[in-house]
């Protein structure tokens, strides 16, 4: 082999990583150089080498996946002591309050000391237009996690099945704070939004149905600034809200509109206003129906615009008016009814048994309560109806072709005879009655009116009298089981010429002690009593003996005078009155 070829060969030795310089520090190096150089083509030597320095590279590559697998473990069980930790990790914060390293008990504790029980339970209240207002439920809303929540979301930071997870969250955490309210916050615009339509309807209802209102008596006009026309922006709205929760905030104002406020037509609110006063009427059916007055009204134009222009959106505007007063009232006609006690009576049943007490009971329901109008005639046997056991009637003791028996229905006469005395005081027109063919205890002769409509057919005997009054009248009976009375009540209206009562009285002797005192209906008109007293005749024809007697009704006024004195019998085609004809019972 040539000295070239031979150099070759050293340069190619040398080039695979195995120079002269490496193999010359002793002679059997030496030796083992030449023997490369002088060897033939199929030199291997160079190969050996290289599974040498393979064999420190893979020991340095096992060294490396040793300390791989050394950082993996460390990191797994890093992993594990966190995930199997009580306590949250480090920088952990609830909103402001500090939580981290804290187990669950000592975090509730931070949040229950430091306020955020209170906040979470604090709602928004909301302030709108007119002072309206709504709350919102901060938890509801998504803005904030409750205590409990809160608890559980700080400790399952970094505390999740994946412990891989838990440490990389674990090196988060140190790097930097981590607010697990921020972190877990999930708005609710559909809560939010439900919160503000009930505000928006609370609105509504304040702003009204009526464009604007009128009180006469107070002379002024009120109209709410918006009417009508109230817009909001509920995604701004809505913003505002979160913005406000999110602060921690309890109290929020919000009246911006989706639009500006046009102003109302005053000159055409004017124009319906403006009219000169008109009295109020009863109807012209005889049902006395009120129509109300007309006031008559204007106001200034310019004030009013001025007024509304200054107010803000929801605000009352209260316009003056000028007010010009008709001399009739609605209210005054309505008061005109019914307000004076016309006449009254009280009849007693102490010894009645429990079917003649329920008779009278059933008989007063039936009429108390009817409004008769001028011109009405009342029919006993009409308004209480047929007395039979179907209609609710009982057996009870009546006076029966002369004798006293039970009868269905016994009793209805004293309510009619209380009803009759009621309407002598009330000085209304009589149109049928009858007295009974005997004396009755529990009233005086010539004030007691019998009734009957006998079963099969029979002359019906009833009692009538009419409305005579210019104003209508409203029948109240009293059945007072407990006390044993029946009163009936008549109310109506005092005229100017009639006798204003204080007293009524159909007293007799000691058997019938009816005298009532009631409170002047105008203290400054003169009082009378209404006294109901009879003349008595004895007689004794074929049937028997008895009495006869005329019913006289005297008003007295305060010093004892008889100022009337005027008899309630009814006039017989003779010009005579007609006697009340009682026999004695044997």
């Amino acid at each position: 082999m040539s000295r070239k070829k031979m150099r070759s060969k050293a340069d190619e030795f040398e080039m695979d990583g195995a120079g002269y310089d490496e193999y010359t520090n002793s002679p059997a190096e030496q030796h083992i150089y030449e023997d490369a150089v002088s060897a033939e083509p199929e030199y291997r030597a160079p190969k050996a080498k290289k599974k040498k320095r393979k064999k420190g590279g893979s020991t340095a590559l096992w060294l490396i996946l040793v300390l791989l697998l050394a950082i993996i473990g460390g990191g797994v069980f890093a992993g594990y002591e966190i995930t199997q930790s009580s306590a949250n990790l480090p920088n952990v914060y609830v909103g402001s309050i500090a939580v981290g390293k804290l187990d669950a008990e000592q975090t509730r504790a931070a949040l229950t000391q430091q306020g955020w029980e209170t906040r979470v339970s604090t709602p928004l209240k909301v302030t709108t237009l007119g002072g309206q207002s709504f709350e919102v439920d901060p938890v509801k809303a998504g803005a904030v996690l409750s205590v409990d929540d809160a608890v559980s979301a700080a400790h399952a930071y970094g505390h999740s099945v994946n412990i891989i997870d838990n440490l990389f969250t674990y090196i988060k955490a140190l790097v930097g704070a981590v607010d697990i309210n921020a972190e877990s916050q999930n708005i609710s615009n559909e809560y939010i939004d439900s919160c503000i339509d009930e505000g928006i309807a609370a609105v509504n209802e304040y702003m009204g149905t009526e464009e604007y209102t009128v009180d006469a008596k107070a002379a002024e006009m009120t109209m709410k600034k918006g009417w009508n026309q109230i817009e909001f922006d509920k995604e701004a709205f809505r913003d505002s809200i979160i913005a406000a929760l999110e602060k921690g905030e309890t109290e929020l104002s919000y009246t911006t509109l989706a639009k500006e406020l046009s102003a109302p037509d005053f000159d055409a609110i004017h124009k319906e206003l403006e009219h000169d006063p008109v009295d109020a009427y009863y109807s012209d059916d005889g049902k006395f129906e009120v129509t109300d007055e007309i006031v008559g009204c204007k106001f200034d134009v310019s004030q009013a615009e001025k007024l509304w222009n200054d107010a803000d959106p929801g605000d009352e505007v209260k316009i003056p008016l000028d007010i010009v007063w008709p001399e009739v009232t609605g209210d005054e006609l309505r008061g005109r009814l019914y307000r004076d006690l016309l006449g009254t009576m009280t009849t007693k049943f102490p010894n009645s048994g429990e079917n003649r007490r329920s008779n009278l009971e059933l008989a007063t329901s039936k009429i108390d309560g009817m409004i008769m109008y001028p011109g009405d005639e009342f029919s006993y046997n009409e308004v209480v109806g047929q007395r039979t056991e179907e209609a609710g009637f009982l057996p009870a003791p009546a006076y029966v072709d002369g004798d006293v028996k039970d009868e269905i229905g016994g009793g209805a006469c004293q309510v009619s005879s209380t009803l009759y005395a009621a309407t002598l005081f009330s000085f209304l027109e009589t149109v049928e009655r009858e007295c009974h063919y005997f004396p009755v205890n529990y009233m005086q002769m010539g004030t007691d009116a019998t009734v009957t409509i006998p079963e099969g057919g029979g002359r019906s005997i009833d009692f009538k009298f009419r409305n005579s009054r210019n104003y209508p009248i409203k029948l109240v009976g009293i059945f007072n089981n407990e006390e044993s009375t029946l009163t009936f009540e008549i109310w109506g209206t005092l005229e100017d010429d009639d006798y204003m009562p204080v007293e009524f009285d159909s007293s007799y002797s000691w058997v019938y002690d009816f005298d009532k005192f009631i409170d002047p209906a105008y203290p400054d008109r003169d009082g009378y009593t209404i006294k109901l007293t009879h003349e008595t005749y004895g007689f004794e024809d074929d049937v028997g003996s008895g009495y006869r007697t005329l019913t006289h009704r005297q008003v007295i006024d305060a010093d004892g005078n008889i100022v009337v004195d005027e008899i309630t019998n009814s006039k017989l085609s003779n010009g005579n009155y007609a006697m009340d004809t009682y026999y004695q019972h044997n």
